[in-house]
């Protein structure tokens, strides 16, 4: 399948990002809803899907009737790649994204991520055994700028190409500056023009931006932190009227956790989500930290739907007119 097949129905060539403890299938779900062409999940280790790490396997649970997904692994033995991209879970995407961008230590130190741009020959071997085994299903690999600069993304990305990855994602910051400065794009016409779709990733929160992005050569545009507690930024980006009924989304989120997780750990995750939906309104602050010391899901909730009537400005979010 062509990148052009895969967003051919999308109201607009976005990606969800993955981002480790936020990309749940319930987010994904969301965020499909407000018009995301495409969703990623968390970044799972080939090596434990192919141990049968049960976390690792629970990750990759899907709502029924969801919309595109592609699941990312890390890694960086081509063999074990490859057989991971077999296990019938993974197999259920409609695709597979590689890192190797990430920027975390103890990802680095193992080999994983963006270890792999300081061994681009290792990285092709890892790029075309995924390929192998996927067969006629896209294939798309996600990488910084570089380490500490970015003189080694151009010939990473022609790389990508000659290894049969089927589109790229570019995260424009180094490993260097984690998810700190600006993204700086100035290599994105150039590497657009290596001959593989590019999604540009860093900063995007706006239709300005997107159009931009498309305007320099970019395929489409991936979005990370900026769909964490605005996941009608893709409706935005769109220009598609949306409505979010914040009580009516936490809820629709919790309960697709709860039926495969722990309520404990359900209240976990929702915390982090809940705090980027409250963050910036007035009166939120103390919720906020009252959110955050929730011990059930349950009162999590409880305490939102008490804020939303006390505030019922902040109840829903939207506009109910296309940009």
């Amino acid at each position: 399948m062509s990148v052009e097949t895969l967003f051919k129905n999308a109201a607009s060539k976005t990606i969800l990002a993955p981002m480790a403890g936020y990309t749940d299938f319930a987010f994904r779900n969301i965020c499909s809803e407000f018009g995301a062409g495409l969703t990623v999940t968390e970044m799972i280790s080939s090596k434990a899907l192919v141990m049968g790490n049960e976390l690792s396997r629970k990750m990759l649970y899907r709502l029924k009737g969801e919309k595109s997904a592609f699941c990312q692994i890390f890694g960086h033995e081509p063999e074990v790649m490859s057989d991971s991209v077999k296990i019938d879970e993974v197999a259920a995407f409609d695709g597979v994204d590689i890192n190797m961008g990430c920027p975390v230590r103890k990802i680095v130190k193992s080999g994983d991520g963006s270890a792999l741009l300081e061994n681009p020959s290792l990285a092709s071997k890892c790029i075309t055994a995924v390929k192998l085994a996927l067969k006629d299903k896209p294939l798309s690999v996600k990488f910084r700028l570089g380490i500490s600069d970015d003189s080694v993304a151009v010939d990473f990305a022609k790389m990508c190409r000659d290894s049969g990855a089927d589109f790229i994602t570019v995260h424009f910051r180094t490993r260097n500056q984690m998810y700190s400065g600006i993204a700086d794009y100035t290599l994105l016409e150039d590497i657009a023009n290596c001959g593989l779709p590019v999604f540009a990733n860093g900063d995007i929160v706006a239709r300005q931006q997107y159009e931009d992005m498309l305007n320099r050569g970019a395929f489409g545009v991936s979005i990370g932190r900026g769909a964490v507690g605005k996941p009608y930024v893709f409706s935005q980006i769109a220009g598609l009227p949306y409505v979010m009924d914040l009580l009516c989304v936490i809820n629709k989120h919790s309960d697709a956790l709860l039926a495969v997780f722990e309520d404990r750990v359900v209240c976990n995750e929702l915390k982090k989500h809940v705090s980027a939906y409250l963050k910036g309104m007035r009166n939120a602050k103390s919720v906020i930290v009252a959110v955050n010391a929730s011990k059930t899901t349950e009162s999590l909730i409880n305490l939102v739907s008490d804020f939303v009537a006390d505030n019922p400005d902040y109840g829903i979010v939207g506009s109910e007119t296309a940009i």
